[in-house]
This record gives C-alpha cells, sequence and structure tokens, in this order.
C-alpha cells in the first residue's frame, strides 16, 4: 500500500485549486511539517559564524520620480493597463502573455532611465537598407528586449534571444506552451546551446583592458557597438532618479572609505551602458561585464578588478553575472531594478557575501516609489514567504506568474 496515498486529496490538489490561501493554505502548512521532518537544510545565513562570514545588511533607498519622468511614466503606465485590461475583459491573457511581459519590461526600463524606451534601436526600413544601412538581423537583436541580445542563441523557430531573457520569459510565463514573441509557434529552444556572438580579435581588446588606467575599458577604445551611447546627445543628455541616487550613494562611500569596491547590478545592459558613461565622468574607474564579451574578455576584466586598486566599481549584468562569480574585493552590492523572482538577487549578493569575504556586507536596493517596482518588490515579498513556508528547492516556482499576480502589477 502506498504510505502516501493521501498526497493528492491533502496536500497536491488543494493547492493546485486555492494557491496559497484558503485551503490552499492549510495544504502548506501540511508541507512545511513534513518537510521539517524528511529534511535537512542549514542556509548560509544559519551557519554565517562557522563559515566565519562577516554580517550582510540590506536595505531600500526609495525616491521619487522629477516631474518630466512621472509624465513619461504614467503615459506609458496609462497605455500598458489600457491593453492589459483589454485582454482581460476578452479573457486572452494567456494568448498575449508575450505582449505582456514586454508592457512589463517596457515600463521597469521607463523607471530606470526614459532614453531606454525613447532610444531604442530603430528598425531598418527597405529604403534604408537599400542605401547600406546594417540590417536589424546582422546585430542579432533579441525578440524580447529588442535590443542587441546578450549571450544571443536562437529557437527552433530561427528567432534570436538574450539568454537570460528567454529563460525568465519561460519561467514566468503561464501558459502550457509558451509562444515565440516574434512568430507565436509553440517555443522550442535550448538553453544551452553555444552562444551565437561572433569571434572577437580577443588579444587587442583584453590588452586593452588590462592597460587601461583612465577606468575607460572600451573595445578597441570605441563604445560598445549598438549601445545606446551611441544613439543620444551626450551634450544635452540628462540623467535620471535612478542613476543619480546611485551616484550619490557611492559619492558618500568613496567621501568614508576610497578603498571600498562596489558591484552594481541591473538587467538591461543599455542602463549600464548609461550608469557607465555617468560613472566616469563623476571620476569613478569603473569595470563592466555583460553578455557580449567574450570568455577572454570576461576573464580580463574579472581579473583588472579584482586586482587593480583604482577601479573601484563593477557594473555586471544580470545575465552575464548573477552566478559563478567569485568578487569578495567588493563588499558593496547595488541592485538597480528588482525582478519578483527574490532568487534572482540572492544569486547577485551571493556574489560577495562568500568564503574569503572579510568586510562587513551592504547591499543597497534602489527603487522608484509610485511606479511598478513599487509593486514588484511587494510581490518578490510574497514569493519568498511562500518559498519559505514550505522550504522547496526549486526555486524557479518563484519566478511564476500566476493571472492574479499579472493584475496585482497592474492595480487591477
Amino acid at each position: 500500500m502506498n504510505h502516501f496515498c493521501w498526497w493528492n486529496a491533502d496536500i497536491l490538489k488543494p493547492i493546485q485549486n486555492f494557491g496559497n490561501t484558503g485551503e490552499g493554505e492549510v495544504a502548506f502548512q501540511k508541507l512545511g511539517k513534513l518537510l521539517d521532518r524528511i529534511m535537512l537544510r542549514r542556509t548560509k545565513v544559519q551557519k554565517a559564524d562557522d563559515l566565519g562570514l562577516p554580517p550582510r545588511v540590506v536595505t531600500v533607498r526609495r525616491d521619487v520620480f522629477n516631474e518630466e519622468e512621472e509624465d513619461m511614466y504614467t503615459s506609458l503606465y496609462t497605455d500598458s493597463k489600457r491593453k492589459f485590461t483589454s485582454y482581460v475583459a476578452e479573457g486572452t491573457v494567456l494568448n498575449h502573455y508575450a505582449n505582456i511581459f514586454e508592457l512589463i519590461t517596457k515600463m521597469r526600463l521607463a523607471v530606470n532611465h526614459p532614453d531606454l524606451i525613447l532610444k531604442r534601436i530603430p528598425t531598418a526600413t527597405n529604403n534604408q537598407l537599400a542605401l547600406g544601412a546594417e540590417p536589424l538581423q546582422s546585430r542579432l537583436i533579441c525578440a524580447i528586449c529588442q535590443d542587441e541580445a546578450e549571450d544571443p542563441i536562437a529557437s527552433k523557430c530561427k528567432h534570436v534571444f538574450c539568454r537570460e531573457d528567454v529563460r525568465q520569459f519561460l519561467d514566468t510565463s503561464i501558459e502550457l506552451s509558451p509562444k515565440c514573441p516574434s512568430c507565436f509557434v509553440p517555443l522550442t529552444i535550448d538553453l544551452s546551446q553555444p552562444t551565437m556572438l561572433p569571434e572577437d580579435d580577443d588579444k587587442e581588446i583584453v590588452k586593452a583592458i588590462q592597460t587601461s588606467s583612465s577606468g575607460d575599458i572600451q573595445a578597441g577604445g570605441e563604445t560598445f557597438r549598438g549601445s545606446i551611447v551611441n544613439r543620444i546627445n551626450l551634450n544635452t543628455w540628462r540623467s535620471s532618479t535612478k542613476i543619480e541616487a546611485l551616484v550619490e550613494e557611492l559619492d558618500k562611500l568613496r567621501s568614508q572609505d576610497h578603498t571600498i569596491k562596489s558591484i552594481v547590478f541591473s538587467q538591461f545592459v543599455n542602463f549600464l551602458d548609461l550608469v557607465y558613461w555617468r560613472l566616469t565622468r563623476a571620476g569613478f574607474a569603473c569595470c563592466r561585464l555583460d553578455g557580449r564579451m567574450s570568455p577572454a574578455q570576461r576573464d580580463a576584466i574579472i581579473k583588472t578588478f579584482m586586482q587593480r586598486h583604482e577601479f573601484t566599481v563593477f557594473l555586471i549584468s544580470l545575465k552575464a553575472g548573477g552566478i559563478a562569480l567569485n568578487l569578495t574585493e567588493a563588499s558593496r552590492v547595488f541592485l538597480c531594478d528588482p525582478w519578483w523572482n527574490p532568487a534572482v538577487e540572492d544569486q547577485a549578493m551571493d556574489r560577495i557575501h562568500r568564503l574569503g569575504q572579510r568586510r562587513p556586507i551592504k547591499i543597497t536596493r534602489l527603487v522608484v516609489e509610485n511606479s511598478i517596482e513599487s509593486r514588484i518588490l511587494q510581490l518578490q515579498a510574497k514569493k519568498h514567504a511562500l518559498f519559505e513556508s514550505t522550504i522547496g528547492k526549486d526555486t524557479t516556482a518563484l519566478a511564476r506568474l500566476t493571472e492574479e499576480d499579472l493584475k496585482f502589477l497592474f492595480v487591477l
């Protein structure tokens, strides 16, 4: 006889039918008690003293839009909410998940800087192509974020994606069979396939990185191809609330102790390009790592940050640097854009809070109030509490978005 014959009736079905409320909440409590009896769990926080790890403090810095940013964001939010409401009214939320994902991404970009929406890579027309314009496809544009792909890979239907963008798209999808955002056929893609990025002249790039002393680490002395910096007028460019909050925090840190090193994480590489440009002009020596770089470039940049004291700020794309990095030379982390899966931020924090770290750790989340970010933080807390209540091992479950979660983000 199967001793777990009660599983479906007492735990599985209530959770499937009621989520974490009512009978579902009772089922989660039962599941938690069961796991407590059969599973040994030792977290890094619980064993910090045994491991010799320094304390870790997480804080949230909350700012508000300036008037220009608020007008732009309000317009974008109103339009996005109208589209989402129409999907709800038609009962077609599942059919438009790719569109909804794009709406959320645009709002997150707008919070960081309006230029990330207004200065997106344009699509070349047939007439422009005839005049010699670069074909959009040759630049490996991600079909989700519509910017130059980081760590690009291709689906079976031949469309290109940032590896982490399509991973998040699949993880968060509420559809059983997610559709390709470009052609809307069932999306089939191997997330472990080799990167499509063409080979670079690594020797020259690595040499430039290792010999640089100005903090202006750029391939061949040029801004990365496709960078947003090439599409704006830097003479009239205005910073954003989010960027200036970061500059203020780093300025205070530099005045207190110029030897402290910091890591700045963002999921958007174009935002890191803007941050990089702003920080170098504020006198910070910065390194930068993202998915557009080859393994040789990555290794050279990491070595530079770890070994050269003048480089105090490391800008890292979460798509490229969320895992498999040991950066214990830094003791401060700034998370520029929250994600509803708390495991993503935990991985970023672990880049510095690990064996070999001797300084106290401080993590700062930069959040703009009255935006989608404050809602994401609330959703993140909800999912984290759900995870802790069952002490589950599958962190991908934290990234799943229900239709109710989407309504919460759009405040319906």
